[in-house]
């Protein structure tokens, strides 16, 4: 077996001579965000507003679509000052991006840039392009936050996330190269049988993760198995969980397996990091010191502290390719406190999930995830669950039963689903023997193929 590689080496000779051959400024932007991070609300305001003003500046002058919008709505980059100038703009969408295609790219020689693409819930990829100047900015910003946790650079982790299991040889050969010299385990989330998981549980024991990043769907499943199989696992200092809503239950359930704390993420791949928990987990602090995030209700208007709304993020870093007031498509709902850390980035009180991922009633009511993953505990014997909307009046509730589960179980499901969605709401409940994963290794618990 290859001796692991200290943490401390990585930390303090490996990862500086590679940043430092880099030359990319990521230790400065690191020393930037550790102070920015302690400023009052005011302080970190003032600094956005720097950069939104440079990148509406930039943007308006060298971005063929951004040009063409300022003038359409008669608005000059000085104008745009407060969040009701912003408003103006009109929201921008993955349509949008897709119809104008390179209109939406910078005219800058200056500007340098890298293709990148994300999946997105319907399964349509969007294709766009990332700043390489952001980068360091990004990197930075990630070290940031896993510090909130006691995590460090070298600190070992394990990865339970979307790998494919069949790659070539060269791009495996890469990978694990990548992996040793970061001290990274990865776990691929494709395969969660009986089998795999008690290999991973053996090879957690012998690298003993400082940390681990997970989906949260996928590591409750295996924390689940553990617990019902008597598996042990090593106590790592903190799990990071990603890529998903993080529920209630999955928080309680890894947190009394992995006997450590649970520290939530929200990010995306057009902007990486955007939220993240401290160690007070008082809420996910954002980072207004580098992003600009709106939530807004169905109406468009500014949703106040508690009110659920849609993620609208506008990126002063992404100069190549300007996402202004972009629809991430993620639910949220704002904080009315200020988190007890000290730290003047404002706090979201939760993340709801998807626009994509509630069940709309025939009264056009939204019924989002609590109520699914409470519906799931309201009988013994599920397993697994996944509730898809394929019309307007009705959902299928799909179940892989477990020992207890018995027939009757599902008129009491069906029953508790009217009492909430309402009688005029037909529904369906399935027994299958397993659900599929999405192409990224997630489990998607609620699918709405309904606009």
């Amino acid at each position: 077996m290859i001796p692991l590689l200290p943490p401390a080496l990585l930390r303090r000779i490996v990862y500086p001579i590679y940043r430092g051959l880099r030359r990319d400024g990521l230790f400065p932007a690191l020393a930037q965000l550790e102070q920015s991070q302690w400023l009052d609300s005011d302080s970190i305001e003032e600094i956005r507003r720097g950069m939104l003003r440079e990148l509406f500046s930039e943007a308006s002058e060298h971005v063929p679509y951004y040009r063409d919008l300022f003038a359409a709505q008669g608005l000059r980059p000085q104008d745009l000052r407060t969040q009701a100038d912003m408003a103006r703009l009109p929201v921008l969408t993955k349509e949008i991006i897709r119809r104008e295609g390179e209109r939406m790219f910078s005219t800058d020689p200056r500007r340098r840039g890298y293709r990148s693409s994300t999946g997105g819930s319907t399964g349509e990829p969007l294709f766009f392009r990332n700043d390489w100047e952001s980068s360091p900015w990004r990197r930075a910003n990630t070290i940031r936050a896993l510090r909130w946790a006691g995590i460090e650079p070298g600190d070992r982790q394990a990865l339970l996330w979307g790998f494919s299991l069949t790659q070539s040889a060269r791009t495996r050969l890469l990978q694990a190269l990548k992996n040793y010299c970061g001290n990274i385990m990865p776990l691929s989330t494709f395969d969660l049988s009986p089998r795999r998981m008690r290999s991973y549980a053996a090879r957690l024991r012998s690298f003993r993760p400082h940390y681990i990043v997970a989906y949260p769907s996928a590591l409750a499943v295996f924390a689940d198995w553990c617990r019902s199989s008597r598996v042990d696992l090593p106590t790592p200092r903190a799990v990071v969980t990603s890529g998903e809503k993080l529920y209630l239950w999955q928080r309680q359930l890894i947190e009394d397996v992995l006997r450590c704390r649970v520290f939530d993420r929200y990010g995306s791949r057009e902007f990486s990091g955007t939220a993240h928990e401290c160690d007070e987990h008082a809420g996910l602090h954002v980072f207004s010191d580098l992003l600009h995030v709106e939530v807004l209700t169905e109406d468009g208007s500014a949703a106040g502290p508690g009110v659920t709304g849609e993620i609208v993020v506008t990126d002063p870093l992404n100069r190549c390719m300007p996402f202004i007031r972009y629809r991430t498509g993620d639910l949220a709902a704002w904080a009315d406190r200020v988190c007890p850390c000290g730290r003047g980035l404002p706090l979201l009180e939760r993340i709801e999930g998807r626009t994509l991922e509630t069940i709309v009633t025939p009264s056009g009511k939204r019924v989002g995830g609590f109520f699914w993953t409470w519906l799931s505990r309201a009988v013994p014997g599920i397993a697994r669950f996944q509730v898809e909307q394929r019309e307007p009046d009705g959902v299928i509730m799909r179940i892989v039963p477990g020992p207890q589960w018995k027939s009757e179980h599902a008129a009491v499901l069906a029953e508790k689903i009217r009492e909430t969605c309402g009688r005029d709401l037909r529904i369906a409940v399935e027994t299958v023997a397993d659900i599929s994963l999405t192409r990224a290794g997630k489990t998607r618990f609620i699918i709405s193929r309904i606009v």
